[in-house]
Protein backbone atom coordinates (compact mmCIF):
# COMPACT_ATOMS: atom_id res chain seq x y z
CA UNK A 1 0.00 0.00 0.00
CA UNK A 2 1.10 3.30 -0.79
CA UNK A 3 1.09 6.17 1.50
CA UNK A 4 -0.61 9.18 -0.09
CA UNK A 5 1.54 11.40 1.36
CA UNK A 6 4.69 10.04 -0.50
CA UNK A 7 2.77 11.22 -4.04
CA UNK A 8 4.07 14.70 -4.19
CA UNK A 9 7.35 16.84 -5.19
CA UNK A 10 7.47 18.24 -1.47
CA UNK A 11 10.73 17.61 0.48
CA UNK A 12 8.67 17.67 4.21
CA UNK A 13 7.56 14.15 3.27
CA UNK A 14 10.78 12.56 3.27
CA UNK A 15 12.61 15.23 5.60
CA UNK A 16 10.65 13.74 8.12
CA UNK A 17 11.59 9.52 7.08
CA UNK A 18 15.42 11.54 8.75
CA UNK A 19 14.08 13.66 11.68
CA UNK A 20 12.63 10.40 12.94
CA UNK A 21 16.57 9.20 13.25
CA UNK A 22 17.98 12.32 14.88
CA UNK A 23 18.62 12.04 18.76
CA UNK A 24 18.71 15.56 20.75
CA UNK A 25 22.32 16.58 20.71
CA UNK A 26 23.16 14.50 17.32
CA UNK A 27 25.91 15.76 15.29
CA UNK A 28 24.07 16.48 11.37
CA UNK A 29 26.04 17.74 8.75
CA UNK A 30 23.26 18.50 6.15
CA UNK A 31 25.63 18.28 2.54
CA UNK A 32 23.74 21.05 0.02
CA UNK A 33 21.05 22.54 2.84
CA UNK A 34 19.80 25.64 0.53
CA UNK A 35 17.69 27.31 2.68
CA UNK A 36 17.99 25.59 5.58
CA UNK A 37 14.79 23.97 4.97
CA UNK A 38 15.86 20.58 6.40
CA UNK A 39 17.01 22.44 9.11
CA UNK A 40 14.16 24.58 10.23
CA UNK A 41 11.79 21.76 9.62
CA UNK A 42 13.61 19.95 12.46
CA UNK A 43 13.89 22.85 14.21
CA UNK A 44 17.34 23.02 14.99
CA UNK A 45 19.92 25.71 14.41
CA UNK A 46 22.92 23.71 15.11
CA UNK A 47 23.33 20.99 12.36
CA UNK A 48 26.41 21.41 10.56
CA UNK A 49 25.79 22.89 7.10
CA UNK A 50 27.68 22.27 4.36
CA UNK A 51 27.06 25.09 1.17
CA UNK A 52 28.68 25.97 -2.35
CA UNK A 53 27.16 28.90 -2.74
CA UNK A 54 28.60 32.06 -0.92
CA UNK A 55 25.31 34.07 -1.09
CA UNK A 56 23.60 31.17 0.57
CA UNK A 57 26.18 30.80 3.01
CA UNK A 58 25.89 34.58 3.94
CA UNK A 59 22.06 34.37 4.19
CA UNK A 60 22.14 30.98 6.44
CA UNK A 61 24.94 32.22 8.93
CA UNK A 62 22.64 34.94 9.77
CA UNK A 63 19.88 32.02 11.28
CA UNK A 64 22.33 29.21 11.66
CA UNK A 65 25.46 28.31 13.96
CA UNK A 66 27.77 25.72 12.06
CA UNK A 67 27.82 27.04 7.87
CA UNK A 68 30.42 26.35 6.39
CA UNK A 69 31.41 26.77 2.42
CA UNK A 70 32.46 24.30 0.88
CA UNK A 71 31.77 21.54 -2.57
CA UNK A 72 31.47 18.04 -2.59
CA UNK A 73 33.07 15.64 -2.81
CA UNK A 74 35.53 16.81 0.13
CA UNK A 75 33.53 17.02 3.74
CA UNK A 76 36.18 19.36 5.64
CA UNK A 77 35.44 17.67 8.98
CA UNK A 78 37.26 14.63 11.10
CA UNK A 79 36.97 11.13 10.66
CA UNK A 80 33.74 9.91 12.48
CA UNK A 81 32.13 13.18 13.26
CA UNK A 82 28.83 12.43 12.59
CA UNK A 83 26.12 10.81 13.68
CA UNK A 84 23.54 11.56 10.94
CA UNK A 85 24.89 12.61 7.07
CA UNK A 86 21.79 14.41 5.11
CA UNK A 87 21.29 14.99 1.25
CA UNK A 88 18.47 16.12 -0.30
CA UNK A 89 18.74 16.61 -4.39
CA UNK A 90 22.89 16.26 -4.01
CA UNK A 91 23.81 13.28 -5.81
CA UNK A 92 22.46 13.94 -9.30
CA UNK A 93 24.45 16.92 -9.82
CA UNK A 94 27.26 14.74 -9.59
CA UNK A 95 29.69 12.90 -11.95
CA UNK A 96 30.52 9.19 -11.01
CA UNK A 97 34.09 9.68 -10.14
CA UNK A 98 32.42 12.63 -7.88
CA UNK A 99 29.92 10.44 -6.20
CA UNK A 100 32.58 7.54 -5.96
CA UNK A 101 34.48 10.11 -3.90
CA UNK A 102 31.46 11.81 -1.90
CA UNK A 103 30.90 7.94 -0.61
CA UNK A 104 34.44 8.10 0.69
CA UNK A 105 34.21 10.90 2.61
CA UNK A 106 30.70 10.41 4.27
CA UNK A 107 31.99 7.05 5.75
CA UNK A 108 35.32 8.37 6.76
CA UNK A 109 33.04 10.87 8.67
CA UNK A 110 30.35 9.06 9.82
CA UNK A 111 30.56 7.59 12.87
CA UNK A 112 29.62 3.94 13.44
CA UNK A 113 25.95 3.78 14.13
CA UNK A 114 25.48 6.28 12.70
CA UNK A 115 23.14 7.17 9.33
CA UNK A 116 23.30 8.32 5.55
CA UNK A 117 19.84 9.46 4.17
CA UNK A 118 19.86 10.73 0.41
CA UNK A 119 17.33 11.27 -1.42
CA UNK A 120 17.76 11.68 -4.96
CA UNK A 121 15.42 11.81 -8.29
CA UNK A 122 15.07 8.94 -10.49
CA UNK A 123 15.19 8.81 -14.16
CA UNK A 124 11.69 10.24 -15.35
CA UNK A 125 10.59 12.22 -18.66
CA UNK A 126 11.83 15.88 -16.37
CA UNK A 127 14.47 14.75 -14.92
CA UNK A 128 17.01 16.38 -17.66
CA UNK A 129 14.81 19.68 -17.40
CA UNK A 130 17.17 20.84 -15.21
CA UNK A 131 20.57 21.37 -16.81
CA UNK A 132 22.98 21.16 -13.65
CA UNK A 133 21.31 17.53 -13.29
CA UNK A 134 24.41 15.02 -14.57
CA UNK A 135 22.86 12.01 -14.22
CA UNK A 136 20.24 9.46 -11.91
CA UNK A 137 21.24 7.38 -9.49
CA UNK A 138 19.18 4.15 -8.58
CA UNK A 139 19.26 3.29 -5.05
CA UNK A 140 21.03 0.32 -6.04
CA UNK A 141 24.07 2.02 -6.45
CA UNK A 142 24.54 3.31 -2.23
CA UNK A 143 24.39 -1.00 -1.57
CA UNK A 144 26.50 -1.63 -4.26
CA UNK A 145 29.31 0.45 -2.79
CA UNK A 146 28.90 0.64 1.10
CA UNK A 147 26.51 -2.93 2.04
CA UNK A 148 27.41 -6.04 1.66
CA UNK A 149 24.91 -7.15 -1.25
CA UNK A 150 25.74 -11.23 -2.62
CA UNK A 151 26.42 -11.28 -5.72
CA UNK A 152 27.09 -7.61 -6.94
CA UNK A 153 29.99 -6.77 -8.97
CA UNK A 154 31.08 -3.35 -8.40
CA UNK A 155 33.39 -1.70 -11.49
CA UNK A 156 35.39 0.20 -8.48
CA UNK A 157 36.15 -1.12 -5.26
CA UNK A 158 33.89 -0.55 -2.61
CA UNK A 159 33.45 1.79 -0.02
CA UNK A 160 32.50 0.07 2.96
CA UNK A 161 31.23 -3.67 3.28
CA UNK A 162 29.51 -2.40 6.89
CA UNK A 163 26.30 -0.61 6.20
CA UNK A 164 22.74 -1.93 6.15
CA UNK A 165 19.86 -0.74 4.33
CA UNK A 166 17.23 -0.40 6.92
CA UNK A 167 14.46 1.94 4.75
CA UNK A 168 13.50 2.97 1.28
CA UNK A 169 10.51 4.96 0.21
CA UNK A 170 9.38 6.04 -3.19
CA UNK A 171 8.18 9.60 -4.55
CA UNK A 172 5.53 8.74 -6.99
CA UNK A 173 3.99 11.41 -9.41
CA UNK A 174 0.47 11.05 -10.15
CA UNK A 175 -0.09 10.15 -13.47
CA UNK A 176 -3.79 10.69 -13.60
CA UNK A 177 -3.46 14.49 -15.17
CA UNK A 178 -2.71 12.72 -18.73
CA UNK A 179 -6.16 11.40 -18.78
CA UNK A 180 -7.51 15.43 -19.04
CA UNK A 181 -9.82 14.35 -16.45
CA UNK A 182 -8.82 17.73 -14.59
CA UNK A 183 -10.22 19.93 -16.99
CA UNK A 184 -13.70 18.31 -15.38
CA UNK A 185 -15.90 20.23 -13.01
CA UNK A 186 -14.62 18.91 -9.57
CA UNK A 187 -17.67 18.23 -8.59
CA UNK A 188 -18.55 16.50 -11.53
CA UNK A 189 -19.97 12.99 -11.22
CA UNK A 190 -17.64 11.62 -13.48
CA UNK A 191 -14.63 13.12 -12.15
CA UNK A 192 -15.51 12.39 -8.83
CA UNK A 193 -16.07 8.83 -10.31
CA UNK A 194 -12.33 8.42 -11.64
CA UNK A 195 -11.29 9.95 -9.22
CA UNK A 196 -12.12 7.26 -6.85
CA UNK A 197 -11.41 4.67 -8.86
CA UNK A 198 -7.93 6.59 -9.20
CA UNK A 199 -7.52 6.64 -5.91
CA UNK A 200 -8.19 3.02 -5.48
CA UNK A 201 -6.21 1.92 -8.63
CA UNK A 202 -3.03 4.01 -7.52
CA UNK A 203 -3.22 3.60 -3.54
CA UNK A 204 -2.29 -0.05 -4.25
CA UNK A 205 0.16 0.77 -6.99
CA UNK A 206 -1.39 -0.55 -10.11
CA UNK A 207 -1.77 2.08 -12.33
CA UNK A 208 -1.32 5.83 -12.96
CA UNK A 209 1.71 6.03 -10.25
CA UNK A 210 5.06 6.65 -11.46
CA UNK A 211 7.91 6.64 -9.32
CA UNK A 212 10.49 9.74 -9.76
CA UNK A 213 12.57 9.49 -6.52
CA UNK A 214 13.41 7.61 -3.04
CA UNK A 215 15.23 8.41 -0.15
CA UNK A 216 17.18 5.87 1.45
CA UNK A 217 18.49 5.10 4.71
CA UNK A 218 21.41 3.31 5.70
CA UNK A 219 23.63 2.67 8.92
CA UNK A 220 26.96 2.25 9.19
CA UNK A 221 27.70 -0.81 11.90
CA UNK A 222 31.11 -1.52 12.06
Amino acid sequence: MIDKKYITHKREPFFEIARKFIDKGAKVLDVGPGDGSFSAYCGRDDFFLLEGNQDSVNSLKKRYRNVYLGKVPAIPFENDFFDLIHCSHIVEHLRPDDLYNFLIEMNRTLKIGGKIVVSAPLLWEEFYNDLSHVKPYNPMVFEKYLCKVEGMNPTRTPVSRSYVMIEIVYRYRNNFERFNLHNLNPKSLINRFFNSIFWRLGSNGLVFLEKTGYTIVLQKNA
